[in-house]
């Protein structure tokens, strides 16, 4: 819009009844088909105008021929009613040609402005789904309701941002404040079974295993810390600025080449299916090793010996298609859904070692490349598919 328009509709604000787009559409509607009737009646009128015009001269000729004696006969219908009706019908169309290319423009002009209001709304959404907090739709005016929205969405983004970004301050507080006692407690306890280590003799065996059994639950905590804090850094998408060119089949093998003596060693086995070509998309490749790497582990943690687990790459239409497939004890239905969650644990009187985040953090680098997952039942094991857009 142009900007003096913008600053006249500012001094002069647009009444209430009138800010609604429909209403304004409507209203052009009606100004359209009034000017429409009024250009096509005076277009009509002209032609029809010069056509008698041409008529009454001819008339007059004919007359004055016949006064100087150069013809000796008058028309007596020098009008017809097949050329009047022709006269007429000819003015309509081409009156009405007229209007309806004029109105088609006004039409289209206002569409195009009324959808690129939309289409910005829409992306600015987008983007802010994607966790791009600063996109803005720039709309300032109150002239209809899309520029209301677009000016809400505006504000709301605004405090969003404010919002995210206190709370990030406080998590980073939070997170220095805790990472200091918790690495004190760590070099206490080691200092502490260092000494029970150097005066094995003159200790208690109870108050070794208790010691060596803090030392474990403190590592424990420290991990369960930097691995929530690591989610929380996923999820607010700061890191799709890191995005590249990476080849997914590439990881997939460095994935299977560092897995398949550890699962070697766990009695099971590691099989990689992956294509030769190349698949390439853009992301962290950091994040995306754990994430196969996370995977791994978890089949590798709770199958039991013997087992054998696939890890697989390969292309379906515009997706990469990520899947690990195992045949261990597998997931029942009501809860494949809350093995995302944060810390949940099947069975939480099991000690195997997990801390009931790692298919957590595999949600979270899966939704922050946009991606799908979803489990699967192997009959027996558990399948996870990641897809992720080529």
């Amino acid at each position: 819009m142009h900007p003096f328009i913008t600053q006249l509709q500012q001094r002069l604000p647009t009444p209430v009844w009138l800010r609604s787009s429909a209403m304004q559409q409507g209203l052009m509607f009606i100004m359209v088909s009034v000017v429409s009737l009024i250009l096509m009646s005076s277009l009509t009128i002209a032609y029809v105008d010069y056509h008698l015009d041409e008529v009454n001269n001819n008339i007059e000729h004919n007359v004055e021929a016949f006064m100087l004696g150069t013809t000796t006969e008058i028309n007596k219908e020098p009008i017809d009613e097949d050329d009047v009706i022709d006269v007429l019908a000819t003015g309509f169309i081409l009156s009405g040609i007229l209007v309806v290319l004029c109105s088609s423009a006004i039409v289209i002009y206002m569409t195009r402005r009324n959808q690129a209001k939309i289409d910005r709304i829409e992306t600015v959404l987008r983007a802010a789904a994607d966790g791009e907090l600063s996109a803005r739709t720039m709309m300032s005016s109150q002239a209809n309701d899309l520029t209301r929205i677009g000016s809400t969405v505006d504000e709301m983004l605004s405090r969003l941002q404010s919002v995210v970004a206190a709370m990030s301050d406080i998590s980073s507080n939070i997170a220095h404040e805790l990472k200091t006692p918790i690495t004190r407690l760590q070099y206490n306890l080691q200092t502490l079974s260092e000494m029970a280590d150097a005066h094995g003799d003159k200790l208690d065996d109870d108050f070794s295993e208790q010691l060596q059994l803090s030392l474990k639950e403190s590592n424990r905590l420290a991990n369960i810390f930097d691995a929530l804090l690591r989610i929380s850094q996923i999820e607010s998408g700061n890191r799709r600025q890191r995005f590249e060119t990476i080849n997914v089949v590439d990881l997939v093998h460095t994935i299977a080449e560092i897995y398949t003596d550890v699962a070697e060693d766990a009695d099971m086995s590691l099989v990689l299916d992956a294509q030769k070509e190349p698949i390439f998309i853009q992301g962290d490749k950091e994040l995306l090793i754990q994430q196969f790497a996370n995977l791994v582990e978890n089949s590798l943690r709770y199958c039991p010996q013997a087992s054998q687990l696939t890890l697989s790459c390969h292309t379906e239409q515009d997706n990469v298609v990520i899947t690990m497939a195992d045949n261990g004890p597998g997931i029942d239905d009501q809860e494949k859904q809350r093995v995302f969650e944060r810390l949940y644990r099947i069975n939480k009187s099991r000690n195997d070692g997990g801390l009931g985040i790692g298919l957590t953090l595999v949600k979270a680098v899966t939704d922050l490349h946009q991606g799908e997952i979803k489990l699967y039942d192997c009959h027996p094991g558990l399948g996870v598919e990641i897809r992720y857009h080529c």
